[in-house]
């Protein structure tokens, strides 16, 4: 019995082991080739750089050293042009001012596409980050008008409301004897209550349940293990490409899908009971412009910074004059509303710890900042909009923070 098991199994032993063996080659092969080209990629192009290192690139620089000091060092010896690996990818790194304005501004459509993540969700994909070509261009035509000042001036009341809770939970946390708080985590609730509020017009209650899934969630995209982000960045785009990968090791599939589910509840709510909201999921399904405008009028005049917005309003205008269809599917939809949240949530809770940080440490900069915003009020004890993006102490504040 024994001897025929043996004679069964032995067999596809012998598979499996060469199944192995084979995918180990595989994997060398690729590695191989993918370097072989990669080393002679910026050498090819007269363009200067730090040496890689095989596999990892020059990613492994800023873990050892704080990534301005290296970029510094880098830019200090190689000029305001020089050419990096991120793993095997050639990344070209620019420091010129104007070379990046032309880039990022004025010729910003001819960088439409940008390098896919490995292992990218098949929702994301969809979203303005990840979109390529005429799709890239048909979404960032219809989703530019939703960030002009116009619709962030209609979205201040709801930012006013969290910003009087927020304020509210600090005060009831002052009067229960707490005399220091957990900044991340207390930015972290109102950052998140803000996009809940303006993004779907859903109140969250982080401040009294930190363990609010819309929290927990949104933390757990950016609290990846380091193993699994190290295998996701070694292995070959293939494998981590897979169905099979992505269920089992990639990172923050199910966080995503706790998004993207509930944005399609909300979406079929509204279609449902024919509800509006004043949100950026609203506008988002009401995309559709008559007059085929990508930014309006009074933009120029109320961006945050208004010579550069007249350069944004003026290459949008031209970038997109010939996108017809103004039309979002719903998977589309879907993927920019978490766009939304991804993009928001750890950016804004960080800024905005850093920056409170800095002016608990600075009391000089606390009076400064309380006497610009005390002349700011108006009769009713509020900052009207156009007054806020108009304080100039504070948008240094956040500026430098930045």
């Amino acid at each position: 019995m024994t001897v025929l098991l043996w004679s069964v199994l032995a067999p596809i032993s012998q598979v499996y082991e060469w199944c192995l063996i084979g995918l180990i080659v595989a994997v060398l092969a690729y590695y191989y080739f993918s370097w072989k080209n990669a080393l002679s990629y910026w050498k090819n192009r007269q363009i200067s750089g730090p040496k890689p290192i095989p596999i990892f690139g020059n990613v492994l620089s800023p873990v050892l050293k704080p990534r301005p000091y290296v970029e510094m060092e880098w830019y200090k010896k190689y000029g305001k042009l020089f050419g990096v690996f991120s793993m095997g990818k050639p990344v070209l790194t620019v420091a010129d001012p104007e070379l990046i304005k032309q880039i990022l501004v004025k010729d910003f459509h001819s960088f439409r596409n940008r390098r896919q993540p490995p292992g990218r969700n098949r929702m994301t994909a969809k979203n303005m980050f990840s979109a390529r070509d005429d799709d890239w261009k048909r979404v960032r035509a219809i989703a530019s008008p939703t960030f002009s000042s116009g619709k962030m001036r209609k979205m201040y009341a709801l930012i006013n409301h969290c910003c009087k809770d927020f304020i509210d939970s600090l005060d009831k946390d002052v009067s229960n004897g707490m005399n220091e708080v957990e900044l991340k985590q207390l930015m972290g609730a109102y950052t998140m209550d803000v996009i809940a509020s303006c993004a779907f017009a859903t109140k969250t209650n982080t401040y009294a349940d930190p363990n609010n899934p819309f929290t927990s969630k949104a933390a757990n995209l950016f609290n990846v293990p380091i193993w699994k982000g190290m295998l996701q960045l070694l292995l070959p785009s293939f494998i981590v490409n897979t169905d099979i990968y992505r269920r089992t090791l990639s990172p923050g599939v199910s966080d995503i899908d706790f998004f993207i589910d509930f944005t399609r509840s909300l979406v079929k709510q509204r279609k449902k009971n024919n509800e509006k909201h004043n949100d950026f999921l609203q506008l988002l399904m009401d995309v559709e412009r008559s007059d085929g405008d990508i930014r309006e009028a009074s933009d120029a005049n109320e961006a945050h910074h208004v010579n550069e917005g007249k350069d944004e309003i003026t290459a949008d205008v031209e970038a997109f004059r010939d996108v017809l269809e103004k039309k979002l599917t719903e998977d589309e939809i879907l993927a920019q509303c978490f766009l939304f949240f991804a993009a928001g949530y750890e950016t804004t809770a960080t800024t905005l710890s850093y920056c409170t940080y800095e002016l608990a440490i600075n009391p000089t900069l606390q009076d400064r900042l309380y006497e610009e915003t005390k002349e700011a009020f108006n009769e009713k004890g509020e900052i009207d909009y156009e007054v806020l993006s108009r304080l100039p102490f504070i948008d240094a504040l956040l500026s430098e923070t930045l």
